[in-house]
């Protein structure tokens, strides 16, 4: 997924009410209808919208899939907000939890496991039918063997 960011220290940033390509004359990548209703911290952000918006320190927004030559615009109560393009971090959960790159990965080395596994148990199972007297009475023939041959 291409995540593009964007930060703004402009006071009126925590009022933003929408988020739009300035070359477009409809639609939106975000928008709040109250302004009054504060922002989500950014530790605790879901959005189904293309773009989130939080605030921590500043107002920070992850936009998804953003198409090239998008003139990126904030808008508030007061006309247009200040904002810069920023480098996006990496997701928290994204770090912690494995991708879909990494499942065919996980998923092979789960079944190498499983035939190793069971590779052990029959190894274990056919020697454990040899019992300890058979393995005994085997000894103990060859060695009356050996001791025959040499009379």
């Amino acid at each position: 997924m291409n995540r593009t960011c964007f930060m703004s220290a402009d006071p009126a940033a925590p009022n933003v009410s929408k988020l739009y390509d300035q070359k477009v004359d409809f639609g939106h990548f975000w928008a709040r209808d109250d302004p009054n209703i504060p922002l989500p911290q950014c530790d605790n952000v879901s959005s189904d919208s293309q773009c989130s918006v939080c605030l921590d320190q500043l107002v920070r927004v992850v936009c998804r899939n953003l198409t090239a030559g998008v003139e990126f615009f904030m808008e508030g109560r007061g006309g247009s907000i200040s904002f810069n393009k920023t480098v996006c971090p990496e997701p928290p959960s994204q770090m912690l939890a494995p991708s879909r790159h990494h499942l065919p990965a996980i998923i092979s080395a789960i079944i190498c496991l499983i035939f190793i596994i069971i590779i052990i148990i029959i190894i274990i199972k056919t020697n454990s039918s040899r019992t300890f007297s058979d393995v005994a009475s085997t000894r103990t023939r060859r060695r009356t063997w050996g001791t025959d041959r040499q009379v």
